[in-house]
């Protein structure tokens, strides 16, 4: 394929004005995506859908990734990463205010796919430009800080959606406004874009070979972590919980993503990356091991939680933090859309996985799902790190 972007890389300041904007614009990505899911949930079960069909439309953003990820490299190559993120901004806006035109379920069906779509754009867009625009000795904490303002504008998003209520028009035009604001500081950005050209053979199966750890990693945070928001209240309720106690239990794995990301990003600057890794894996296992026993201290149960959620985020940010030691800017955008599209999997594997395991065994199945998955990626990391000995960063 023919390159048609600048292949002239960006001078420090305009790589450092680059960086901001797309910090910025992941914050409020985060809000918004907080905002919307709770949003559209919520106006279905109004309106008297069923929980399954509701669970479908909440799946289609997944689905959409896992569909469309493959073809991301080929946009960035024709388009620039600065196009891309632009055209995610479009098909974002475009699909949320159809929201408010059409109200049958099956339509929104296929607006969720498509909102799907521009998401899943934005987000691996934004992953590589912030992989392609740092040096490695401080590639940690950048990536884990982008990951951090992501949570912590997810944090604020239900918030945001408790003040405004759920219906009428107002909440969508409010979310599509959010999506605008993530765009505006792409405005300054012009001339910002790292080079991240695709190339040709840099598929998205080879880049898996190439860096099997971080993908089976973020697999695993799909399973081990991302699924406990839909199981957790559920095992919380099975282990003698009241309701409202159950739901709570969230808010640590909430607070534990959005404040580890960063010292967990600025450990990796300093020691071995793969072995941190691990280290993260051993962590959930541990934290997975010990839960029935943390449900007779609900300080402890609170504590663990936070760790575990804390772990979890480093199993993503670690990593993608590896994809782009490992990739150079001509594989990096073929190996970032596998990554997520990996990630959207162990989220669609998780439910059903942990789900399934709660309903053979209830409700330890959920503990013995969460260890068996954490063991296993356990076992493959530290195989890796004695067999394989670790690559030089790339150029």
């Amino acid at each position: 394929m023919t390159e048609r972007v600048s292949r002239v890389p960006p001078s420090a300041a305009a790589n450092r004005r680059g960086l901001i904007a797309i910090l910025a614009g992941m914050t409020f990505i985060g809000i918004n995506v907080g905002l919307f899911h709770p949003l559209v949930a919520l106006n279905l079960e109004a309106r008297g859908v069923s929980t399954t069909f509701n669970g479908l439309i909440a799946a289609m953003p997944y689905i959409a990734a896992i569909l469309t990820a493959p073809f991301l490299p080929r946009f960035v190559a024709r388009l620039g990463l600065l196009g891309v993120l632009f055209l995610a901004g479009a098909i974002d806006v475009g699909a949320i205010l159809l929201f408010t035109v059409f109200d049958n379920p099956w339509s929104w069906l296929l607006l969720r796919f498509i909102l799907g779509i521009g998401m899943m754009f934005h987000w691996i867009g934004s992953e590589i430009w912030v992989n392609a625009a740092v040096s490695d000795a401080h590639r940690g904490k950048i990536v884990g800080l982008n990951g951090a303002l992501f949570s912590a504008g997810m944090a604020c998003g239900p918030l945001i959606l408790g003040e405004l209520g759920t219906a009428g028009s107002r909440p969508f035009l409010v979310s599509a406004g959010l999506v605008t604001l993530a765009m505006t500081p792409l405005l300054f950005a012009f001339g910002a874009a790292p080079i991240a050209s695709h190339k040709r053979r840099g598929t998205l199966w080879a880049s898996c070979l190439a860096a099997p750890t971080p993908m089976v990693a973020t697999f695993v945070s799909g399973i081990v972590v991302l699924a406990l928001f839909v199981q957790l209240p559920i095992y919380g309720l099975r282990s003698g919980l009241g309701e409202t106690d159950a739901v709570r239990l969230l808010s640590a794995l909430v607070i534990g993503g959005m404040v580890a990301p960063v010292p967990i990003g600025w450990l990796s600057d300093h020691v071995d990356r793969r072995r941190l890794l691990v280290a993260c894996g051993v962590v959930i296992l541990a934290c997975a091991l010990i839960l029935p026993w943390a449900f007779a201290s609900p300080p402890s149960l609170w504590l663990l939680l936070f760790v575990w959620g804390g772990a979890g985020a480093g199993l993503y940010t670690l990593g993608m933090v590896r994809l782009g030691q490992v990739f150079g800017p001509d594989q990096l955008s073929a190996a970032t859309a596998a990554f997520i599209m990996i990630t959207h999997m162990g989220s669609i594997a998780g439910p059903l996985l942990i789900g399934g395991g709660m309903d053979l065994w209830n409700p330890d199945g959920f503990v013995v799902a969460t260890v068996a998955a954490a063991a296993l990626f356990v076992a493959f990391g530290t195989y890796r790190l004695i067999a394989v000995p670790s690559r030089p960063a790339a150029p």
